[in-house]
């Protein structure tokens, strides 16, 4: 009678490796968490199995599974080492250690009581969806070994501790990558909230230097107001000037005038004189007395006319000088009112400057106000990040 196994497994298949393979894989595993960083490789967890054709008996396949503990199922494949099917080792224990399982099946080819719909994921895969495919699997499969093609061709298979190791080492990668994100974020957020500490400060600056610029634009509005007003008193004092050195000219032409008049008459009265010598010599002794008055009368009038000539040249002189008076005044005014429209131009500047600043002003307090809540904000972010970098 053939040889039924030696021994029959009671519990399931992912538990029954030896405590040397369970070791190389729990350490293989705690290498990989530690190595986190490094990339996933679907071989590193890739189990060499018994490969056999489709005329393999199941005697053979149980000799095979009794020869290395270590081995979970049994891959049939063709000549070209495409899969076929897939025996696990706790399906031969059962069928092989019925009544008559052994007589009945023990020449039997292995290819009647395998699976010929094993599932099969290529290296290439994507581990998540590899670790997909493992759980959503029914209940009856659920266990059941994945075999683990490249180009079509078996590598091996994973076991459910495989896939669920993978899992553990996808999750500390996942959960590594997380961690340095969030460091990364703290770190971003921290640059910002400085960031904003200094943008607040340089507004706080800006909002204090605009108040001192709107100050100094007030009290320049103010000096230039006094100016303006000092600019139009003076300009009304030289305009009354100007009306004064006008009445003078007035008056130094009505007294040229007089003295015109003055000259004349002095002339007039030597011609008188002379006439009264003329008639007195033509008197004689009787006209001598008169010829004395006559004399003296015209002495007079030539004094007369000296004095009118003078006082007529020095009238004409002041007239001049009056008339240049009154030229400085007109220029010195029109002067006047020209720096008069600049300081009120001045004054519309520094209004306008002070409104500007105002608004400067208020802007800076907008950025103050909004920056702290920008602050607030970040900090409490850094916090919340804090909180999962710890709990993580």
């Amino acid at each position: 009678m053939p040889m039924l196994l030696e021994e029959k497994p009671d519990q399931r298949e992912e538990t029954i490796y030896t405590q040397e393979v369970i070791a190389s894989r729990l350490g293989q595993e705690e290498k990989t968490a530690v190595d986190i960083k490094s990339q996933v490789h679907l071989k590193d967890y890739c189990r060499k199995v018994p490969m056999v054709g489709i005329h393999t008996t199941c005697g053979e396949a149980a000799g095979m599974l009794n020869k290395d503990q270590a081995y979970p199922c049994i891959v049939l494949c063709d000549d070209q080492m495409h899969p076929l099917g897939l025996l696990m080792r706790e399906t031969l224990y059962k069928i092989l250690n019925g009544r008559f399982a052994a007589d009945l099946f023990y020449h039997k080819p292995i290819s009647r009581i395998s699976d010929s719909s094993p599932v099969i994921v290529d290296i290439g895969m994507d581990a998540l969806g590899i670790i997909d495919i493992a759980l959503s699997r029914s209940e009856k499969q659920f266990y059941d070994c994945l075999i683990l093609t490249e180009e079509h061709k078996v590598l091996g298979v994973l076991t459910m501790r495989d896939v669920m190791s993978l899992s553990r080492t996808l999750q500390h990668k996942a959960g590594e990558e997380r961690t340095h994100t969030i460091t990364n974020s703290r770190q971003e957020i921290s640059g910002i909230n400085n960031s904003i500490s200094h943008l607040v400060q340089a507004a706080r600056n800006a909002g204090e230097e605009a108040q001192q610029i709107m100050k100094w634009s007030e009290q320049g509005e103010k000096s230039l107001l006094q100016v303006e007003a000092s600019y139009n008193r003076v300009h009304e004092h030289m305009e009354g000037q100007r009306q004064h050195a006008g009445e003078m000219l007035t008056s130094i032409e009505t007294g040229a005038g007089m003295a015109r008049s003055i000259r004349s008459l002095a002339d007039q009265s030597g011609l008188l004189a002379m006439n009264a010598s003329i008639e007195a010599a033509h008197a004689g002794e009787y006209g001598l007395g008169f010829q004395v008055v006559a004399g003296e009368i015209r002495a007079l009038a030539k004094q007369t006319r000296e004095i009118a000539g003078n006082m007529s040249t020095l009238l004409e002189n002041i007239g001049k000088l009056t008339q240049q008076t009154v030229e400085l005044v007109r220029a010195s005014s029109a002067e006047i009112a020209d720096s008069s429209v600049h300081v009120t131009a001045g004054g519309t500047a520094f209004k306008q400057l002070s409104t500007s600043v105002a608004g400067m002003s208020r802007i800076a307090e907008g950025i103050v106000t909004e920056g702290k809540k920008a602050g607030e904000m970040a900090e409490h972010i850094n916090r919340k990040l804090q909180d999962m970098v710890t709990d993580s």
